[in-house]
C-alpha cells in the first residue's frame, strides 16, 4: 500500500528482495496532489495493480483474502486503512511512520520535528491497527537533524533509510518478533499542514520565524508573509550575522547577502531579525530577495 515518492522508492526496493503479489494505490491525483510514481513503477515491474481512495471496500477484502498475503507493507498511504483488510495478512499489516513514535504520529512529521527544533528524527516500522500509528513498534532508524537542514534535506535522508529499516523489519516479523507496545500515554499526535498553518508571524523570535521557513522549505509548502497586499513566499533565509531589531516585520535594509526583516518583540534576545535570500510571488518564479525588494521600509505582514 503505496502513493507518491516514498511509495515508489519502498517498493522499488521490496521486489529485490520478497514478491509483491499486489499493489494498492491512489489515483495519480489523489487529494490534488498528482504523484503518479507508484502506479508508473508497478506497471513497468508487472505487479497487478489496485486503486482506492480508502481501502474501505469489501471486494478489495476478499480479494486480498483470496492472495493470502503474509504480510501487507504500507508507506506513504494517505487514509486510514480499516481494520478488516489489515487482519488479513498472516504476519500482520506494517506501516513505515517518518517519526520515532510515539511522539510525532500523525501528519507532517518532518516538517513539524523542524519547527520545533528536534535535533533528530527516524523511522518507525509498526504493526497497524485501528487506530493511526500506535500499533506495537518493530524496529527504528534514526537521522539527525542539523541546525541549518531544511524538510527538504531531511527528508532526502529519510529516503535513504525506508528501504533498508523496512527489509530489518520483515526480517524480524518472519522471525516472530511481534513489536514493543507503544506507551498509552505520552506521545503526540500532530494536525495536517495547511496554508494557515504556514503563515509567519513576524512577532516570533529569529529562531522560531527561521525554524518554519526551514521546515517548509521545498518540496512542501512554503512559509509565506504578505507584501503589498499579496502573498509572498520566503523559500530560502537565514539568521543575522548581527542583529536587525525594531518594529517586527519592517524590511530594515540589504544585508548579509540578501534582506533583512526585524522579527521578535523588542528586548527578547532572541529578536534578532532574519535575512530572506530567496522569495516568490504567488504566480511568479522564485527571485533573490534583493533583487525582489527594490525599495527598503515597508512592512511584512
Amino acid at each position: 500500500m503505496g502513493y507518491g515518492e516514498l511509495g515508489a522508492n519502498m517498493l522499488g526496493g521490496l521486489v529485490k528482495r520478497h514478491e509483491v503479489v499486489t499493489v494498492l494505490t491512489h489515483v495519480a491525483e489523489f487529494g490534488g496532489l498528482g504523484e503518479p510514481d507508484v502506479e508508473q513503477l508497478a506497471g513497468k515491474l508487472g505487479i497487478p495493480l489496485v486503486f482506492s481512495a480508502t481501502a474501505a471496500e469489501p471486494d478489495l477484502w476478499r480479494r486480498a483474502e483470496e492472495l493470502a498475503p503474509d504480510v501487507i507493507v504500507s508507506t506513504n498511504w494517505r487514509t486510514r486503512a480499516p481494520i478488516e483488510l489489515l487482519r488479513i495478512p498472516r504476519l500482520g499489516s506494517l506501516n513505515v511512520h517518518d517519526a520515532l513514535l510515539p511522539e510525532y504520529a500523525g501528519f507532517g512529521s518532518v516538517n513539524w520535528s523542524i519547527r520545533d527544533g528536534r535535533t533528530e528524527i527516524g523511522l518507525t516500522v509498526h504493526f497497524m491497527d485501528a487506530e493511526l500509528d500506535t500499533g506495537p513498534v518493530v524496529t527504528r532508524a534514526l537521522v539527525p537533524i542539523g541546525p541549518h537542514d531544511t524538510a527538504g534535506a531531511v527528508l532526502s535522508k529519510l529516503l535513504d533509510e525506508y528501504v533498508p529499516v523496512t527489509l530489518r523489519a520483515l526480517e524480524l516479523v518472519e522471525s516472530g518478533h511481534r513489536g514493543e507496545r507503544q506507551p498509552a500515554t505520552g506521545g503526540t499526535f500532530y494536525h495536517r499542514i495547511g496554508v494557515e498553518d504556514t503563515r509567519i508571524d513576524w512577532r516570533d523570535g529569529t529562531t522560531q520565524v527561521y525554524n518554519l521557513v526551514r521546515g517548509q522549505s521545498d518540496p512542501f509548502l512554503n512559509a509565506w508573509t504578505t507584501h503589498n497586499g499579496g502573498r509572498l513566499y520566503v523559500k530560502v533565509a537565514r539568521p543575522p550575522e548581527r542583529g536587525y531589531c525594531g518594529t517586527p516585520g519592517r524590511v530594515v535594509r540589504a544585508a548579509e547577502g540578501g534582506v533583512a526583516v526585524a522579527c521578535g518583540r523588542r528586548g527578547d534576545p532572541d529578536a534578532r531579525g532574519l535575512i530572506l535570500l530567496q522569495v516568490a510571488t504567488e504566480d511568479g518564479p522564485p527571485v533573490r530577495a534583493v533583487d525582489y525588494f527594490t525599495k527598503m521600509g515597508g512592512y511584512l505582514e
